[in-house]
């Protein structure tokens, strides 16, 4: 898949979203969370969030992933770094 074309934005039902996300991936699973990054490695992210994941993935080409990162809206033009992963059940929300 091109990821251009998977993150092209727009309003739908008066929200601002993605309009190309793949439909043959599973029903999302939604979960309450927060903002990642390596600096919330030992502490709690003060911004809340949902987020949904979807159990099956699609393959994305590589080189429209770097296409991508030379021009968007968003400026963005380079991978940024990841929390850990949480496996201390305290930190954990329910899945819904």
């Amino acid at each position: 898949a091109d990821f251009a074309r998977l993150t092209e934005i727009g309003t739908r039902d008066a929200y601002h979203q993605a309009l190309n996300m793949p439909r043959n991936t599973g029903r999302p699973i939604a979960y309450a969370g927060s903002t990642t990054g390596p600096e919330f490695n030992d502490k709690e992210s003060p911004l809340q969030v949902w987020w949904s994941v979807r159990p099956r993935t699609l393959k994305v080409d590589a080189a429209s992933v770097g296409r991508w990162c030379q021009a968007n809206i968003f400026n963005e033009d380079h991978a940024h770094g990841v929390r850990d992963l949480v496996t201390d059940p305290a930190r954990l929300s329910p899945i819904r």
